[in-house]
């Protein structure tokens, strides 16, 4: 019988139903192709989330976590930089000092001049305080001070230098030692005495100002270094120095050496203007 022989095809009877036949393509009713396969479509936007999208092929969904990972450390950095406190400001150079070398010749021209041997220990003091003022302003190292000093030595002084200098042949002599023997031969030790009593006892005289007297003191505490160990000790010595009138008028306790200078200078011009003030009252009584 035709309709006992008669097959129904399973194919067509499955696209009747709307089932999916392998190796056909879905029907358009089930709205979805994949993107970037079958479709050849543009590549998926990012998510607002910061990944890919689902449905993009591995390979470029790494390259957008990758592009979001550089994306969050850049406003990592900037947010940081935007909280960081402001760098400090680099301070100024200061002046550039001048190198001046240490030589034979220069010392000269600067005022270093020849020592002969002269045993008056005003004048040996004299010609060292120059020689010293020298050598600061060269920068002379206290090694080499030796050397150019002993090269200012003629006549009685060389004689007696090399005479010194063969008692240190075997170790050289120090900076320290030579001017123990220095001071022992042209500044002795009744010399020094002799000053640093005169500093000890030292006092501002009637004729003398207060600036006169500061230099005097300043000339003489070198030899009593003993007196003033500390600020406080060299204010204190310069104070009871200075004339009744004008230490009676520091009756605060000043412990810096230019401050209490500078005060005993103005009580002095105040002791000054006083003693015209009376002058003219005299004058006017007598008149």
């Amino acid at each position: 019988m035709a309709s006992q022989g008669a097959r129904a095809d399973p194919v067509a009877s499955r696209e009747e139903s709307g089932e999916s036949v392998e190796g056909s393509v879905a029907p358009a009713s089930a709205g979805r192709v994949e993107v970037g396969r079958e479709s050849g479509g543009a590549d998926a936007p990012p998510s607002p989330g910061g990944a890919p999208v689902a449905g993009l092929p591995p390979e470029y969904a790494q390259i957008f976590q990758m592009a979001f990972q550089v994306q969050a450390q850049a406003q990592a950095q900037l947010l940081a930089q935007a909280h960081a406190p402001a760098p400090a400001p680099v301070p100024a150079p200061g002046p550039i000092i001048p190198i001046i070398d240490c030589n034979y010749e220069r010392i000269r021209k600067m005022g270093a001049t020849e020592f002969e041997g002269t045993l008056d220990p005003e004048v040996v003091e004299r010609w060292w305080e120059k020689v010293e003022d020298v050598m600061n302003l060269v920068n002379c190292t206290l090694e080499n001070r030796l050397k150019y000093i002993v090269s200012l030595f003629v006549g009685n002084a060389l004689i007696w230098w090399r005479s010194v200098k063969r008692g240190y042949e075997l170790r050289g002599i120090t900076w320290a030692e030579f001017q123990r023997e220095f001071d022992d031969k042209y500044r002795p030790k009744m010399y020094r005495d002799k000053k640093r009593m005169e500093f000890l006892n030292l006092v501002q005289g009637d004729d003398q100002t207060v600036a006169e007297y500061e230099l005097r003191f300043a000339a003489l505490a070198k030899y009593a270094p003993e007196a003033i160990v500390t600020p406080e000790d060299r204010c204190y010595r310069f104070e009871q120095g200075l004339r009744p009138k004008i230490k009676k008028g520091l009756a605060v306790r000043i412990t810096n050496f230019k401050t209490v200078v500078e005060s005993a200078v103005r009580m002095e011009e105040a002791v000054i203007e006083d003693r015209r003030k009376w002058k003219r009252r005299e004058n006017q009584h007598m008149q």
